[in-house]
């Protein structure tokens, strides 16, 4: 199609090479990766913590515009304490409506209900 779509993907560093050659495989490019550092995290077979999670930016066939006054405002890496199981960081919800205040938004797995967003998950009513 020559619509235009941007998403954002979340994935752990176990999936991050499977995750980036599934999207191209797809046709997206990718615009940047985003680290959120979870303050906190688990330390699988004893070895070092894992306390990050990537959003990466992907888009076809063309990076949507993002609202003038937000240029700038956002960096790539950010920090914010993890809470539930699977709960996504409050920081990148804001920010995808910041940067894309009039566009249609749907997120996959929700946890909780958002204004402005389709929904889609079994746990759309956990918090």
């Amino acid at each position: 199609s020559d619509e235009t779509h941007c998403v954002f993907m979340w994935t752990i560093e176990k999936y991050l090479i499977e995750c980036e050659k599934y999207m191209e495989e797809r046709g997206y490019k990718r615009h940047c990766r985003f680290i959120w550092d979870k303050t906190n995290g688990v330390a699988p077979a004893f070895t070092v913590r894992y306390s990050h999670e990537y959003l990466i930016w992907y888009y076809k066939p063309k990076l949507l515009k993002i609202s003038k006054d937000q240029r700038g405002k956002f960096m790539t890496i950010f920090s914010e304490k993890a809470r539930e199981h699977s709960r996504k960081p409050d920081y990148a919800y804001n920010m995808i409506d910041k940067l894309y205040p009039n566009c249609n938004k749907i997120d996959v797995f929700s946890r909780e209900k958002r204004n402005g967003w389709s929904q889609f998950g079994d746990e759309i009513n956990y918090f």
